[in-house]
């Protein structure tokens, strides 16, 4: 065998083998999910595994949220058979996930943020992924906002979970730009996903997720 015809031979065997590993059923989803403004499926889905899967590994009673981006999720997950496949179709960004000690400055920047999203319509990048933070919104104005279970206190200190690209002020969150107090965890957000829905299927648990008016938007 020349070195070419060898060369050709582990590329098709290694080919091959990535097929069989990107094809890998991980888990079955009860419903069909796709991201939405205010809120949507999917974004509810990944922002609650990306909280509990990162909190988990953390060792303080802070009061965390969770905050990503629906740009970020390029595609959605259809119901049935969940394959690493479909995962990388919709996060194919090596993303880490961020822990960044917010300033009061930038939680309120973050929520007008957050509100002006939820106001876009037609548009992919229209809402904000959340999960921890509840927010009500009467006309343009912000008439309440909940982080865990309760009202948002500007004497408390808050923690955000995201990702490294929103934390370098990512789809316009400018706001982050400079942020000196972030934790690394070295895990990718593709990662995160992928093990939070091989554990629920270990568990015996298919994937799902609601709509519960975490961003409630009131005309």
């Amino acid at each position: 065998m020349s070195t070419n015809e060898f060369s050709e031979f582990n590329l098709k065997k290694y080919s091959q083998q990535l097929d069989i590993e990107m094809n890998e059923i991980l888990n079955y989803s009860e419903k069909s999910m796709d991201i939405g403004c205010p809120e949507g499926l999917l974004g509810n889905f990944i922002t609650d595994l990306t909280l509990i899967s990162t909190i988990k590994n953390t060792d303080d009673n802070s009061l965390y949220f969770c905050v990503l981006n629906n740009g970020g999720l390029r595609t959605s997950l259809p119901k049935g058979e969940v394959t690493r496949r479909k995962i990388y179709e919709i996060m194919p960004f090596d993303n880490e996930i961020v822990i960044i000690d917010l300033t009061e400055e930038q939680i309120q920047d973050l929520f007008i943020y957050i509100k002006s999203r939820s106001l876009m319509k037609e548009s992919r990048k229209a809402g904000v992924p959340v999960s921890g933070l509840r927010m009500d919104i009467n006309g343009t104005q912000i008439s309440r906002v909940f982080i865990g279970i309760k009202e948002y206190n500007k004497e408390n200190k808050y923690k955000m979970i995201t990702t490294d690209y929103l934390a370098n002020g990512g789809d316009n969150m400018d706001f982050l730009k400079g942020s000196t107090n972030i934790t690394h965890t070295g895990i990718l957000l593709r990662d995160a996903i992928i093990n939070y829905i091989v554990t629920l299927n270990d568990q015996n648990i298919k994937i799902s997720a609601e709509l519960d008016g975490r961003i409630n938007h009131a005309e």
